[in-house]
């Protein structure tokens, strides 16, 4: 049993198993000693312990974000049952000052590992932590960040899953829906290397595709309102890319969305959100899940950088039935019968 409690951007849980005999056998990826995490081996090695800690590393609060750790902090447990896992977890709330100000933390603390989602919060923890396991929770570009030679093989001490998919497949998926759509807004922080990558990749489908795209951009949580508004009048269509921060405030791109009275598309998400249409995009839990299994390798003996990235096995397509009815849309058959409605 795994039992949490909050406090603001603080989170404690512990998992309990009894520690049968053949535990001895288990782990090797972290040092099980408190010295500095910017020191040791690049390739995270572990000493065998009854025992572990886990710094989990939150870049914004949205229940999404949170769905997709618990996933990964229940795959870890069930795939290393003998030893208990105590996960702690620390939210920066989309603040930049905050996610280099945890990174330090986490960097100087005795955590065995570290469970991180959010691309700003990896890549600033990769760049202080190199002799302790860190496992990238649904990361865009890994490889492009730096951060893994390759998917297959990342090399390293970061490990994890993926989230991106195509952009092209999402605009196939738009235009299938809502055929009349010419203009498509997002809303990003160009800060955050995972949507350089992904905006630049939109951006090459729109033309080929019949599109125009409009950008408005954040520089942090509080700019989120204002952004999505600014995009009422200039576009047929919502499209929000894998941005933590703008994720967590997709209440206010929901509400943008509603008094425009145009459609609100999300690359992973809650489709009861007030103004959302549809999710488009990797089934989020489930990178959760398969980061977490890529976890427990390392723990039962894998060295972090021998672990391939889980990569989304498909688009998974959700659309919101109130939200279709709001807008008065009739989506064709073919498009719902390949999709979930909610």
């Amino acid at each position: 049993m795994i039992k949490t409690s909050r406090q603001r951007r603080w989170r404690h849980a512990s998992a309990a198993f009894a520690l049968a005999a053949a535990s001895a056998l288990v782990l090797a990826g972290c040092s099980s000693s408190p010295a500095s995490s910017t020191s040791g081996s690049p390739s995270g090695s572990t000493a065998v312990k009854s025992s572990y800690k886990i710094g989990v590393f939150e870049v914004a609060q949205a229940d999404l974000l949170d769905t997709v750790v618990k996933k990964f902090e229940d795959a870890l447990q069930a795939g290393v049952p003998n030893a208990t896992f105590t996960f702690d977890l620390k939210n920066a709330n989309g603040d930049q000052s905050l996610i280099s100000s945890i990174s330090r933390d986490f960097a100087g603390s005795g955590d065995d590992a570290f469970a991180v989602i959010g691309t700003p919060a990896v890549i600033a923890l990769a760049q202080l932590v190199k002799d302790k396991p860190i496992f990238a929770l649904a990361m865009g570009d890994p490889v492009g960040a730096g951060l893994a030679k390759s998917l297959d093989a990342p090399g390293g001490n970061v490990t994890g899953s993926t989230d991106y998919i195509d952009p092209g497949l999402l605009l196939a998926k738009i235009k299938a829906t809502q055929p009349g759509v010419k203009s498509i807004g997002t809303v990003y922080d160009p800060s955050n290397q995972n949507l350089q990558v992904w905006v630049k990749a939109l951006k090459a489908a729109a033309g080929p595709a019949g599109y125009s795209i409009v950008e408005s951009t954040v520089s942090g949580p509080a700019d989120v309102t204002q952004a999505a508004r600014s995009l009422e009048g200039r576009v047929d269509a919502i499209l929000i890319g894998p941005d933590a921060t703008v994720i967590a405030g997709i209440d206010a791109v929901g509400a943008a969305a509603t008094a425009a009275k145009v459609a609100l598309y999300v690359v992973g998400g809650d489709v009861t959100k007030s103004g959302v249409l549809a999710s488009l995009g990797a089934n989020y839990p489930e990178t959760g899940t398969t980061a977490g299994e890529g976890a427990a390798k390392v723990f039962l003996g894998a060295a972090p950088g021998t672990v391939p990235f889980a990569q989304p096995q498909g688009l998974d397509v959700v659309f919101s039935k109130k939200t279709i009815a709001a807008l008065g849309l009739t989506i064709p058959k073919d498009v719902l019968d390949s999709a979930t409605v909610q």
